[in-house]
């Protein structure tokens, strides 16, 4: 188990211990017990449906019908979480949504494990975050809150976005049913996030996405993590090999890529391309420099493209191709640069490169001599029958 820095029971921990398989094994434990009835009663809801696209479809659907929204947060969550309510509400959920007290085997549960877990807090409140058993604690905790509401919603464990008929029913729900169950679990709003509004004139931002007329895009900080991220691990104080940089780069632009598919997003991704390529051949040349037109000439698209690099585009252009939709225009803004360019060592370039050509050669040897053996062999058996049917005649 890594240190606590903090000393805090929300602050992200590492755990493969004994105690972390017990959490494990309680949390999957609860999602089997309530997972079914979640499902019956509420469809949406996170812990039965977890496909993100499926989520923009449903805010597109029922947008329509209800053109209002109300949008909310819970001011620090985990960190909230009274552990003598969490203990009383388990039972109680469960009891409201099945009509029946607890198994025998759900009560020995929370008396050890949970209680366990709960006592490396000394606080009485906060639960730790990256831990499975949290994530369905957190879920449990607020599910009265899901099904008091009269109004479909999406829920992201504490992230709402609730949809109304009118431009009265926000503040109703927010009065009337939110404001007094958070009031009794103890919990509190973020009022910097609490907004309501109408869907074609306010945009609304929920699991990355921002919905504004009609139409999904990047929410703008989450590219900027992305940038961060394609920044770390293309520094030029890394001395890893350019094929594993490579590798690194490519599980970043295939998570993201495949997440942020579903989105308006085809401009921001080129973007995004341009962007990784121009920190790769930066790398590759170790130059403090990035724009150099000699490692540009070198290091084109298409050599990048051919030494293992994927591309952001192209993963939506192959789902744009299955799924046509309608793209966000928007207007680019020109790159203006007056610093000065230092030159780049060309012949390393070109032994780069060269090397990099070498490497695509040999791979296809390899897959010509494995077919060759395959033909071999499949001769070798067809002689072989022939040879055994001319000694039986």
């Amino acid at each position: 188990m890594t240190k606590n820095k903090y000393n805090l029971p929300y602050y992200k921990i590492n755990n493969m211990s004994k105690d972390f398989q017990e959490e494990k094994m309680l949390a999957s434990f609860l999602v089997r017990k309530i997972r079914p009835r979640i499902k019956e009663l509420l469809p949406e809801h996170y812990l039965a449906q977890a496909i993100p696209y499926k989520k923009l479809l449903f805010i597109k659907e029922k947008s329509k019908t209800y053109p209002y929204f109300l949008k909310l947060d819970i001011r620090l969550f985990f960190p909230s979480i009274h552990h003598d309510l969490l203990i009383k509400e388990i039972p109680e959920v469960y009891i409201k949504i099945y009509g029946k007290n607890p198994t025998r085997r759900m009560n020995t549960y929370l008396k050890s494990i949970l209680i366990k877990y709960l006592d490396k807090s000394p606080y009485g409140k906060g639960i730790t975050i990256g831990s499975p058993l949290s994530y369905v604690l957190s879920c449990i905790f607020l599910l009265n809150l899901d099904l008091l509401l009269p109004r479909p919603f999406l829920r992201q464990v504490d992230d709402y976005i609730i949809f109304c008929k009118n431009k009265n029913e926000p503040e109703k729900i927010l009065k009337e049913i939110v404001s007094p169950e958070l009031k009794r679990l103890n919990l509190e709003i973020n009022e910097k996030k609490l907004k309501s509004g109408k869907f074609h004139k306010d945009k609304v931002d929920f699991i990355g996405f921002d919905f504004y007329a009609g139409h999904f895009t990047i929410k703008e900080s989450k590219v900027n993590e992305f940038k961060n991220k394609i920044i770390k691990i293309t520094h030029l104080t890394k001395k890893k090999p350019d094929k594993a940089i490579i590798k690194l780069l490519n599980n970043k632009i295939l998570g993201f890529g495949h997440y942020y598919k579903h989105a308006s997003c085809k401009e921001d991704f080129e973007k995004l391309d341009s962007f990784i390529r121009m920190r790769l051949r930066r790398y590759l040349s170790r130059n403090k420099d990035s724009r150099n037109k000699q490692g540009n000439l070198l290091l084109t698209n298409e050599v990048i493209k051919s030494i293992g690099l994927k591309s952001l585009l192209e993963i939506k252009e192959k789902y744009a191709s299955k799924r046509p939709l309608n793209y966000k225009k928007r207007k680019g803004k020109t790159m203006q640069s007056g610093k000065t360019i230092k030159q780049v060592n060309v012949l390393k370039l070109e032994e780069k490169v060269y090397t990099y050509k070498q490497d695509l050669i040999l791979k296809e040897l390899k897959t010509l001599t494995s077919l060759v053996k395959k033909i071999e062999k499949k001769m070798v058996k067809s002689e072989s029958k022939v040879a055994k049917k001319e000694k039986e005649k």
